[in-house]
């Protein structure tokens, strides 16, 4: 069985929503479908201590309507990318942080609350990023 399969594998035994909601779009790529705040608090804390996931690449924020998606791109020491995908509502955009598991994810979390106004939880104090500081609050591009 290929890393990758034992991944999803794990992942499904541990998280049964997840059984139709990953796959493996190809060699080294997993990905999942949008999950719900519970749902991807519970699963990127099991891949971060259980599956060694320890690096996080970057954040991206899409806009899907109703909603705003957020992907979580991490990597474990076979550099496999794992997409942890999570959606929030636009009227009540709040995230918690995970930059105390991936500290490098910061400045990609201050981007989600300068371009799409999501509120992260839990964020360090700092300056905003990439908009300069006199940007006007509320006003997202």
């Amino acid at each position: 069985m290929k890393r990758e399969e034992e991944i999803v594998k794990s992942l499904c035994g541990r998280f049964p929503f997840l059984t139709d909601n990953i796959n493996i779009q190809k060699d080294k790529r997993i990905f999942t479908n949008f999950l719900s705040r519970e749902e991807f608090e519970q699963v990127i804390k099991f891949v971060h201590d259980e599956l060694n996931f320890f690096r996080a690449s970057h954040v991206v924020g899409t806009d899907e309507g109703e909603n705003l998606g957020l992907l979580y791109i991490l990597s474990d020491h076979e550099n496999i990318l794992l997409v942890l995908r999570e959606t929030v509502s636009k009227k009540d955009p709040v995230v918690k942080s995970v930059s105390d598991m991936y500290p490098s994810i910061v400045l990609h979390e201050r981007e989600l609350a300068d371009l799409f106004g999501v509120i992260v939880e839990g964020l360090p104090e700092g300056p905003r990023y990439p908009l300069p500081d006199g940007w006007p609050q509320g006003n997202y591009p």
